[in-house]
């Protein structure tokens, strides 16, 4: 027996004596299916006219999971109620409760959390931590979760620790993930959509699997160069340089930056201001962003490096030549000039470093030089780390001069102003001259 309403609504209804069914006549599908999480999905084609009542802005489709096919058929009869309400005039609006994953995120959500108001930090986020956010929500969580009500997720333990189990063993930056869904149901939480968090605690008691595996199927040589592998590197950048392969700005950013043992957005957003040739001390307040905008640092550390005499000598060397090179672009060197500087692919000149930019380079030098062991920044960082270890730093030491919160991190590294008295690097160089 077919019920329709005014609205043509592209649904009818039939009893068979002891169950209800919908079907979706454009589809030509029944509306209530079994998946593989034991859930049963609701999904009924909405005519235009009701979707925006319904809170329905990016789909055709009213599209739910519920714990039981009974709570699923309920809601068919609930729908089919406001759908005539809304014909009728009647309609009242949703009850929070109703409200999907994907709309809570998109609407209420999104613009708190641009706005800094979703964490207890003191700042906003960055633009490049909200462009992160917005790729992970799209390509992971949306996906897995946007489809649900916030209160189905959060009444149901199982179904949400199943959800991401499977995610957290095929994601890497699960940890991340998780984070940003937590982040979710505590705000949900704040504006009364739910009475309580409740999925907090069980989603923390997911492990990252994948991030695991791919740890632990690592060999440790692997993470770092030995010290006849990085004495190859630093062969190589020396033979392009004499053979004009390389420019000197090169050069001296591989070895500062394997000197510092620094992140790499930290040697690029080094100026000149912060070299104190008289002391022979680099000071290490601030980062670069994906964007060339200084952020500062990690941890918002700041660090005083004692360099050496040969580093200093190159680094003298490279700032009266880069004041010769700007100059004939009309530029003036002065003490808030980037140490590190390039022509973008527009052609704008003295432009902060690519992020980019030294993994480009590193990958052209081990083309020319095919005896040297892959690296990267990163891999460079491992390998001072290691090094110095190796060469009987401390790991305090090391800790300190990495930048790190403790030495717990520093481990994984070695498988007011901190005054460091000799870099990572600086002590793994002179390793390789002894």
């Amino acid at each position: 027996m077919a019920i329709l309403t005014k609205l043509e609504i592209s649904i009818f209804l039939f009893y068979n004596g002891h169950d209800i069914f919908w079907f979706d006549i454009k589809e030509n599908i029944m509306t209530i299916s079994k998946t593989k999480n034991g859930t049963y999905r609701l999904k009924v084609y909405i005519p235009i006219e009701a979707r925006m009542p319904l809170g329905i802005v990016n789909n055709n489709y009213y599209d739910k999971r519920f714990k039981t096919r009974k709570e699923a058929r309920q809601a068919e009869i609930d729908l089919l109620t406001k759908l005539n309400q809304i014909e009728d005039n009647v309609f009242s609006g949703l009850g929070k409760e109703d409200i999907l994953f994907s709309d809570f995120y998109n609407n209420i959500w999104w613009e708190s959390y641009k706005a800094g108001q979703t964490t207890s930090t003191s700042k906003p986020p960055s633009r490049s931590t909200i462009t992160n956010t917005k790729t992970c929500f799209e390509k992971h969580i949306l996906p897995l979760l946007g489809n649900y009500t916030i209160q189905f997720l959060n009444q149901n333990k199982q179904v949400i620790l199943n959800l991401m189990t499977s995610k957290a063993n095929e994601y890497a930056n699960f940890k991340t993930l998780r984070s940003y869904v937590i982040s979710i149901f505590d705000w949900a939480e704040e504006l009364e959509y739910i009475e309580v968090n409740r999925v907090a605690k069980t989603l923390r008691r997911i492990k990252a699997v994948k991030k695991i595996q791919l740890e632990e199927s690592k060999r440790d040589e692997d993470l770092y160069l030995t010290h006849e592998q990085l004495q190859e590197w630093f062969s190589a950048f020396k033979e392009d340089l004499e053979n004009d392969k390389i420019s000197l700005k090169d050069y001296v950013l591989f070895y500062l930056t394997f000197f510092l043992g620094d992140r790499k957005s930290e040697t690029y957003a080094l100026q000149w201001k912060h070299i104190d040739f008289s002391k022979s001390q680099i000071q290490l307040i601030q980062a670069l962003d994906r964007y060339g905008q200084v952020k500062s640092t990690k941890g918002n550390k700041k660090t005083i490096f004692s360099i050496s005499s040969d580093l200093l000598q190159l680094l003298t060397l490279w700032k009266k030549q880069q004041k010769y090179e700007l100059a004939k672009f009309g530029i003036i060197s002065n003490s808030e000039q980037f140490i590190f500087t390039y022509i973008d692919t527009r052609g704008n000149i003295n432009k902060p470093l690519h992020a980019d930019y030294l993994n480009n380079k590193m990958k052209t030098i081990e083309k020319r030089h095919p005896e040297l062991t892959h690296a990267t920044p990163h891999k460079l960082r491992h390998t001072g780390a290691t090094l110095a270890k190796q060469a009987g730093m401390s790991l305090e030491a090391i800790s300190e001069a990495l930048t790190h919160s403790d030495t717990v991190t520093t481990q994984i590294y070695v498988n007011t102003s901190n005054v460091v008295p000799m870099a990572v690097g600086e002590f793994a160089l002179k390793s390789l001259k002894q």
